[in-house]
């Protein structure tokens, strides 16, 4: 209900600001109690996102290209999801590559 008040520009906007303030405050975690309250409003800031998009893909496309956009989008984010950890990682060893620490 809040997207079609505000549109979804506006609204993914603000749910990738709001996302990028809580993945800076993570910075800030102590404690595991802390760290369940910032994957808590991480959750609940990045919930909002898939249904802007589909709702902007909605706005876009006719109803004949919308399955075929989906599915693209849906894909990309199942293989961004798969191939993270690999890249974290692959970042994590990488302490004196060129001189760098």
């Amino acid at each position: 209900m809040c997207l079609k008040a505000v549109g979804p520009r506006r609204w993914i906007s603000f749910v990738m600001i709001a996302w990028g303030g809580i993945m800076m405050c993570m910075a800030a975690v102590t404690n595991a109690a802390g760290l369940l309250a910032a994957r808590f409003f991480l959750g609940v800031a990045e919930c909002g996102l898939f249904p802007g998009v589909i709702y902007l893909f909605s706005l876009w496309y006719t109803r004949d290209e919308l399955a075929l956009r989906n599915g693209a989008f849906f894909s990309a984010a199942t293989m961004a999801g798969a191939f993270g950890g690999l890249l974290a990682w692959l970042l994590a060893r990488m302490e004196g590559v060129l001189g760098l620490h």
